[in-house]
C-alpha cells in the first residue's frame, strides 16, 4: 500500500478547504510530487481531496501537541451502531471475544462540554475536525497498549476517510490492524430501546432521590422524545451507515444483527469475530 506523506498546510484561524481546492486546481502537488488526481486514477487513493486536507491539518496538530513521535496501538477496533443497538453492553462482549482488557475509548465521554451536549441533545453530530482530533489524541494516549476499542467513531464519510488516511500514513512505520464492528437494528426497536433507556434512567434517579443511596445518572433528552429518537435513527442510517460501509476498502468490516436477547447477540458477535 502506498505511504502517504503530506506537507504542512498553513492554517490561519480556521481551515478553509475552498481556498486549498483552488490551490490544487492551479497546479499545487500535494502527495509525493504527484497530483491528487493521479493517485485517484491509479487506484492508490479513494479518499476525497477534502479529507486529505482535513487529515493533513489534524496530523500537523497532533504532531505539534505531542513531544514524542506520534504512535498508536497495534490494533484498533471501531465499534458503531444504530441508536439503541446496545454498544455499551456489546462492547464488553467484543472485548471478551478479542481478549482486550483496555478500557474502551467512548466518544460520547469526550464530548461533555455544553456546546457539544447542546448539539447531541438535538440529535446532531459534532464537526469532523473537532471529534477526530479528540479521538486520535485519546488513542495516542493508549499507544502503549496492544489493542484499544473506540465506541462511536467514525460517524461521517470524512471521518471514515481519515481512518483510511491514518492507515496509509502508518503503513511503512508501525502498521495498525483495524476492525470495524457495526451493530444494526430496525427503526421500531431502536426507538423503543431509546425511550426505555430514558424511562429506566428516570426511575433510577427517582429511587436514588427517594432512598438517598446510589448515584444519579444522566437522562438524555434524546431518550425522552420519540421524535428526536427517530431523528437519531435516521441520522445513523442516512449518514453514518453508508460512511461505515466504505471502511470495507481498508479494514476488517463486520455487521452484526443486534436485535434479540443478550445471549443471541453475544453468540453472533463471538461467531463473527472468531473468524477474524
Amino acid at each position: 500500500m502506498l505511504y502517504l506523506t503530506l506537507p504542512a498546510i498553513s492554517i490561519v484561524e480556521k481551515w478553509n478547504v475552498r481556498r486549498q481546492l483552488k490551490m490544487l486546481n492551479e497546479g499545487m502537488d500535494l502527495i509525493k510530487d504527484k497530483r491528487y488526481e493521479e493517485f485517484v486514477r491509479d487506484g492508490c487513493l479513494s479518499t476525497s481531496l477534502e479529507a486529505v486536507f482535513l487529515f493533513d491539518h489534524i496530523w500537523n496538530q497532533l504532531s505539534q501537541n505531542n513531544t514524542k513521535k506520534v504512535s498508536f496501538p497495534g490494533q484498533i477496533v471501531w465499534v458503531n451502531g444504530a441508536p439503541g443497538s446496545g454498544k455499551g453492553t456489546n462492547t464488553r462482549n467484543i472485548m471478551r471475544t478479542l481478549s482486550i482488557s483496555t478500557r474502551p475509548v467512548v466518544v460520547s465521554d469526550l464530548l461533555q462540554s455544553a456546546e457539544f451536549k447542546e448539539k447531541i441533545d438535538k440529535g446532531m453530530l459534532v464537526d469532523d475536525e473537532t471529534v477526530t482530533i479528540l479521538v486520535f489524541e485519546k488513542i495516542i494516549g493508549e499507544s502503549h497498549k496492544k489493542s484499544v476499542i473506540v465506541d462511536g467513531y467514525p460517524r461521517t464519510e470524512l471521518q471514515t476517510q481519515c481512518i483510511q488516511l491514518l492507515q496509509m500514513k502508518m503503513e511503512k512505520t508501525t502498521p495498525i490492524e483495524m476492525i470495524s464492528v457495526v451493530l444494526l437494528i430496525d427503526e421500531k426497536t431502536s426507538i423503543e430501546r431509546q425511550l426505555a433507556r430514558g424511562q429506566d434512567a428516570i426511575e433510577h434517579n427517582q429511587k436514588v432521590m427517594r432512598e438517598g443511596t446510589g448515584e444519579l445518572v444522566e437522562v438524555r433528552k434524546t431518550d425522552r422524545d420519540p421524535e428526536i429518537a427517530r431523528i437519531r435513527y435516521h441520522e445513523f442510517y442516512e449518514k453514518t451507515h453508508p460512511a461505515l460501509r466504505s471502511l470495507k476498502k481498508c479494514v476488517e468490516y463486520c455487521e452484526i444483527d443486534a436485535k434479540g436477547s443478550f445471549d443471541e447477540v453475544k453468540s453472533r458477535i463471538t461467531e463473527i469475530l472468531k473468524k477474524k
